[in-house]
């Protein structure tokens, strides 16, 4: 998840004077066996992960201009298809981005994540356990050395403010960190109400290897941690997805990961996450996940992850567990 964020490959097509167009992306092919809790194991594969950017750079006086986009496949998934889904479009002027993009939750936490070959429930545990599915339609971002200001469509279709997060990264010795303080209007039922939560995520880089955690606590919070009252977003739907007899909910959430290097070219990484929401029924949900990666070419990995999730948060992610093999060609 962390490589979707920066688009580090690309190839220079175009180059006129200050101008820069440049192409890139990843073909990624995996086949997911599935054995569910409840229901008939199966096996699936499919390659709509791929996806193609477009992005553009160029210097307008003294400042940096930047155009980005962005799709990949999943655009009719639910229904078995595979069209073209927008899933990134921003202008960038120096520190101030306008456009289709990762929401501030995000931005706060997956940097400082372990990688996962898991494109769905990459998040479960962290204060955007739903970030890789919530772009919102417009969001601005505005950084100031470590200081993130994010403002973004909210999420509620009736709020009067957009959701809103203020981050600050910094570094101290080997630990790099992240904290962050959300706000959003939800539905509480017939009205709606303003729920505040923090996070707080880091990485502490032990020599090749390093270390991984998150948590946060707050209400207002599953819209983007994608644990609700009653369940995981997807499964309960609905706008008051935080609320429960007319009240806001909090919750709290955590991940603790470990990433070893055992050569130049393999890798593998461990995570756990959790989520529990102070509900009236103890909502809870959790995810457990183990991978090794080879690069084998330069540009082309090859994977295999085991995971394990408690809870349903997709139709076609049962709870149970799940073995993923994948080829990734980055270009």
């Amino acid at each position: 998840m962390v490589a979707t964020c920066a688009s580090a490959q690309a190839i220079d097509i175009v180059t006129t004077g200050d101008t820069t167009l440049s192409i890139g992306g990843y073909i990624k092919a995996e086949g997911a066996f599935n054995s569910p809790d409840e229901g008939d194991s199966e096996f699936k594969g499919n390659l709509r992960q791929s996806r193609i950017n477009m992005k553009t750079t160029k210097s307008v006086e003294d400042k940096k201009l930047t155009g980005f986009i962005e799709g990949d496949f999943y655009g009719d998934y639910a229904k078995g298809g595979s069209n073209l889904r927008l899933r990134h479009a921003y202008v960038q002027v120096d520190d101030l981005t306008v456009g289709k993009t990762w929401n501030g939750q995000f931005l706060a936490v997956a940097p400082l994540s372990t990688e996962q070959l898991d494109f769905w429930g990459t998040g479960i545990g962290t204060a955007s356990g739903g970030g890789s599915y919530i772009r919102p339609d417009l969001t601005v971002h505005y950084t100031y050395k470590g200081l993130r200001f994010t403002a973004q469509d909210p999420v509620y279709d009736d709020a009067s403010l957009p959701d809103m997060v203020v981050s600050y990264k910094d570094k101290i010795a080997n630990l790099d960190y992240n904290v962050a303080v959300t706000a959003r209007e939800a539905e509480n039922g017939e009205d709606s109400d303003v729920g505040v939560g923090v996070s707080l995520a880091g990485k502490l880089a032990l020599g090749e290897h390093s270390l991984h955690g998150s948590v946060f606590n707050g209400k207002g919070m599953g819209a983007y941690s994608a644990i609700c009252v009653g369940g995981p977003l997807i499964m309960n739907g609905g706008a008051d997805c935080d609320a429960e007899d007319g009240k806001l909910i909090s919750q709290t959430g955590y991940s603790v990961g470990y990433k070893h290097q055992f050569s130049q070219k393999l890798r593998g990484n461990l995570r756990y996450g959790e989520v529990n929401v102070d509900d009236a029924a103890n909502t809870s949900a959790n995810v457990k996940s183990a991978n090794l990666i080879y690069e084998y070419l330069p540009d082309l990995d090859l994977g295999i992850e085991w995971r394990e999730q408690s809870a349903t948060t997709f139709p076609w992610m049962p709870a149970g567990q799940q073995i993923e093999i994948m080829a990734k060609y980055e270009f």
